[in-house]
C-alpha cells in the first residue's frame, strides 16, 4: 500500500510539473507578444510624429496686417 502512495505522489508531481510548465510558457508568450506589439506601435507613433513634423505650419509673430 505504501508503494502505491509513493507512485501516486510521483505521478501527481509529474502532472503538476507539466501543468505549471504550460501555464508559465503561456504567460511568457503573452508577455513577449505584448512587448513586441508595444515596440511596433511605439515605433509607428514615432515615425508618424517625425513625418508629420514637416507638415506643421509656421507660426509667425508680428504684424498681422
Amino acid at each position: 500500500m505504501s508503494l502505491l502512495k509513493v507512485a501516486a505522489v510521483v505521478v501527481g508531481g509529474i502532472v503538476v510539473f507539466f501543468a505549471l510548465d504550460f501555464v508559465v510558457h503561456a504567460i511568457f508568450a503573452l508577455l513577449t507578444t505584448l512587448v513586441i506589439v508595444a515596440l511596433v506601435a511605439g515605433g509607428g507613433y514615432v515615425v508618424y510624429k517625425v513625418a508629420g513634423g514637416s507638415r506643421r505650419r509656421e507660426i509667425r509673430r508680428g504684424q498681422r496686417y
